[in-house]
């Protein structure tokens, strides 16, 4: 998808500041080392805890990058650039993730759970491509930056996608679901990754619930009882498919071979 500057400052909620605001864009960079960055990129300058994207923007700029989204800029660069102004970088790829993601009509599954993400999905795209043209989290892109990063990868010709999500406290989960919403949801094994940042196993299974407000269906792992109670209590208007070791599961595995 190409947009110009002056459509994607409604959708990420900017004020411009430049010299060129019909300036196409073609690429999305939060990397200042990529070698995609180019006179066609737009530049999210997010700011985390080890590194700020707003020091590069000079060196970019030498390089010919004309395009960013920033929270603040030097005004000696004002004639250089374009700059679009938000509160938030993170929370305006998110917003244009979402956007993105909405120009698109093919199914899409979120897989989410604490350990067993990247696998089930890797397996899934192997199973999968040889049908549909298959897009997919890469490596394990599947944080408040990842997802966006993925969702942007996805291409005119894809049937169907395949994303992962992380998620490592509480309240994070109601914002990914918000970028977007799976039709299939899959939760993978609940266990003790990213569970010290919960008061219990309950308000983490809870929090990891939430990405599937919207799917229409939900693949889970039934063993945990927990599990198995609250998507009953919360999904059972929705089509739910268990798998596990125990018998009260839709898919099970059942040993029949008698010792010797």
């Amino acid at each position: 998808m190409t947009l110009s500057i002056r459509n994607i400052i409604p959708i990420i909620k900017a004020n411009w500041f430049g010299n060129n605001d019909i300036s196409i864009i073609d690429t999305i960079s939060i990397d200042s080392r990529s070698l995609q960055n180019g006179e066609n990129t737009l530049f999210f300058a997010i700011s985390g805890p080890n590194h700020d994207g707003h020091q590069y923007i000079e060196e970019l700029i030498s390089k010919g990058v004309q395009n960013f989204v920033v929270t603040h800029f030097d005004e000696n660069h004002k004639s250089k650039a374009n700059f679009l102004v938000v509160e938030n970088t993170l929370d305006a790829l998110q917003k244009f993730a979402t956007f993105y993601r909405s120009q698109f009509d093919f199914p899409i599954i979120g897989i989410t759970g604490s350990n067993g993400k990247t696998i089930v999905k890797e397996w899934l795209y192997q199973s999968l491509f040889d049908d549909y043209k298959t897009v997919k989290s890469p490596k394990s892109f599947n944080s408040q930056i990842g997802l966006p990063l993925s969702l942007l990868q996805i291409g005119k010709n894809d049937e169907i996608g395949i994303f992962e999500v992380g998620i490592s406290k509480p309240g994070e989960m109601k914002k990914m679901e918000e970028i977007f919403s799976p039709e299939i949801g899959i939760l993978t094994h609940i266990g003790a990754a990213h569970a010290s940042n919960f008061e219990s196993e309950e308000q983490l299974i809870d929090e990891k619930l939430k990405l599937f407000k919207d799917s229409k269906t939900i693949i889970f792992n039934g063993d945990n009882e927990l599990v198995y109670r609250k998507i009953h209590e919360l999904y059972s208007s929705k089509k739910l498919i268990s798998y596990g070791l125990q018998n009260q599961n839709h898919l099970y595995i059942k040993n029949d071979c008698n010792d010797r």
